[in-house]
């Protein structure tokens, strides 16, 4: 492989830029078919890319193809088109069902013979292992629905605004964010949504990053889901203490393959705890495993809303 390839736009210490560079990763290995790794500069804990593409021009028509396989009328790649199922009208979310049938639901959805990739989307979006307050089956810590958004719909939108300027907009998310009006970011961007003392009109609105979270919600497979039988779990969301749910991850500096990134993203010894108070995380372990900083977010919510909130750095301590 040649030297490594920076991103700029995908710094590791914010959750929208390290869920992208997982989302990039992913997305090079699982559709593309090419060798990949992915590091972290010690320095400026910018993503950099190490894969047979040399240029970010390269790396963003490799993805725009990846764009390009997805169906007309669908929304993620390498599944069918009408996955995740979408609402009919206003009403529930159909991919949100009781627990108790969520084994027929899935029977369903993925049909007599599930492809790998089908599964693994199913699995990391929904799980009968916990369930919410009406009885369904859990949703990924990674959603968290607003009024009348579904799970299709938080795929659904990104790509839409990214189909409008493929190239663009994919090269924006790589090199340097570019805000569009109106686009509300999934959740995942606790910077999208702007009260009236941000905007120059002096009213209040959205501007997310379509490109970038349409790289991050590519990430979801490598992030395992499950639950307690009551909460859901997953990969990256502790609860220390009697805390929310928080969400850490360490950036690294040596080279690792997806599947690498799937252990170290799991690895007990950057588990979180509640120190009187503070998330603290400890650094004993770090060297071996190439971690050199470690960072966190939750959601937060405004007054009133149902919604699980926007996601949102924290500090975290080491020790």
């Amino acid at each position: 492989m040649s030297q490594p390839l920076e991103l700029p736009a995908l710094n590791g210490l914010d959750p929208l830029g390290f869920l992208a560079a997982l989302g990039v990763l992913r997305l090079l290995h699982d559709e593309a078919g090419m060798p990949a790794r992915l590091s972290f500069d010690d320095r400026t804990a910018t993503a950099r890319l190490h894969s047979p593409l040399t240029s970010l021009e390269a790396l963003t028509t490799t993805l725009v193809k990846v764009i390009d396989s997805v169906p007309a009328d669908g929304v993620i790649p390498g599944v069918a088109a009408e996955f995740p199922t979408g609402k009919n009208g206003i009403g529930t979310d159909p991919m949100r069902v009781p627990r108790t049938t969520y084994r027929q639901h899935t029977d369903r959805i993925l049909g007599p013979q599930p492809t790998p990739i089908q599964q693994s989307w199913l699995a990391c979006l929904i799980t009968d292992l916990a369930a919410d307050s009406d009885g369904r089956a859990a949703l990924s810590l990674f959603t968290a629905p607003t009024g009348q958004q579904s799970l299709r719909s938080a795929f659904h939108k990104p790509i839409t605004q990214v189909r409008k300027a493929p190239a663009a907009r994919i090269h924006e998310a790589l090199f340097k964010w570019q805000r569009i009006e109106g686009y509300t970011g999934e959740n995942l961007d606790h910077r999208a949504s702007r009260g009236a003392a941000d905007h120059p009109s002096g009213q209040g609105g959205s501007a997310g990053v379509p490109g970038a979270t349409w790289l991050a919600l590519m990430a979801l497979p490598v992030l395992r889901l499950t639950g307690d039988t009551t909460r859901p779990k997953g990969t990256l969301w502790h609860r220390p203490g009697r805390r929310r749910p928080i969400m850490t991850w360490p950036v690294w500096r040596q080279a690792l393959d997806l599947f690498a990134v799937r252990t170290l993203l799991e690895h007990p010894a950057l588990a979180p705890v509640d120190t009187n108070g503070t998330i603290t995380v400890s650094s004993a372990g770090w060297e071996p495993l190439g971690v050199f900083a470690v960072a966190g977010a939750t959601r937060t919510a405004p007054d009133g809303s149902k919604s699980a909130g926007f996601l949102t750095p924290i500090t975290i301590d080491t020790r």
